[in-house]
């Protein structure tokens, strides 16, 4: 008798592919913690758990420690999950802080090593320190979505803590995001002078800006450093002006002189956002230079 045909399994997704890695490679660092098991924190974050991640994404996981071991012990465990050597790295072991890239099944495996403590100085830099503009805000966005290899209840209690959004770092994000303001008089002026360039130059960091101010409003945390799926980003701030990511983007395509004339709407509209939700906060300034623009 013909045995009835089972069909096969259906492939798995490419965000399905990096969570396997990272548990193997969270897997074989467990020796590192053979005494206190749960000293281990290990994490995966970015596009993986976001289920966005394609053909070129990278993993991107954390692991945390009391202490770092030597590079040794650390390209050990990497092998031991069939990693390559590492081609990149950038930090100091000694400082208790260093990401290592290498190649697992031909992926790119980008590992962020730390010490509980130097990852608690970190989330202090913005929920004490009040930091607004460090890259450190990437990382909160990162472990506020990670999902845990290792440690899940040291990841929950760091998550919590992140969750709490601090006003104070918040009203901070805005000093910091409208001290800069846009050199509207200036632009004025450029319809006159061959300086693409610049004009490219003063629209991108007013997108920057803008985005920094809508974030702090949202009890967001934000860096400029590698911003990436910024309709996404945009999508998620319940206080922004209309069509946010379609109106940047269109920014950077426009004729110049064009794409002035739709910042100075764009960049009121956010002016006026945080009159609206931070009343407290001082635009009279940034007003001003608005209105120096002659369209």
């Amino acid at each position: 008798m013909k045995r009835p045909e089972h069909p096969s399994a259906a492939p798995l997704s490419c965000a399905d592919v990096r969570r396997r890695i990272a548990r193997r490679v969270a897997d074989a660092h467990r020796p590192l913690a053979p005494e206190q098991p749960d000293d281990l924190l290990s994490f995966v974050s970015g596009s993986t758990v976001e289920d966005l991640a394609d053909a070129r994404s990278d993993v991107d996981m954390s692991v945390v420690l009391p202490a770092l071991p030597d590079a040794a012990a650390l390209q050990a465990a990497c092998a031991r999950a069939g990693g390559t050597p590492w081609f990149w790295t950038a930090g100091d072991l000694a400082e208790g802080s260093l990401v290592v890239a290498f190649h697992v099944d031909g992926i790119e495996t980008q590992i962020g090593y730390s010490t509980h403590a130097v990852l608690n100085d970190h989330v202090d830099e913005l929920l004490i320190r009040h930091n607004p503009d460090t890259p450190i805000h990437k990382l909160a966005e990162g472990i506020l979505k990670a999902e845990a290899l290792a440690g899940a209840g040291r990841l929950d209690a760091i998550k919590a803590r992140l969750a709490a959004f601090p006003p104070e770092l918040a009203d901070a994000m805005l000093g910091f995001w409208l001290k800069s303001p846009t050199p509207w008089k200036a632009i004025t002026q450029l319809r006159q002078r061959d300086a693409g360039l610049w004009c490219r130059e003063l629209l991108v960091e007013a997108g920057y800006r803008m985005l920094g101010v809508l974030a702090a409003l949202n009890r967001r945390y934000f860096t400029r450093f590698q911003v990436k799926r910024v309709g996404k980003l945009a999508a998620s701030f319940a206080i922004a002006p209309p069509q946010l990511a379609a109106r940047l983007d269109a920014l950077l395509v426009a004729e110049p002189f064009a794409a002035f004339e739709a910042l100075h709407a764009l960049e009121a509209e956010v002016l006026a956002l945080v009159a609206l939700h931070a009343p407290h906060v001082d635009i009279a300034a940034a007003r001003q230079r608005q209105a120096d623009f002659k369209a």
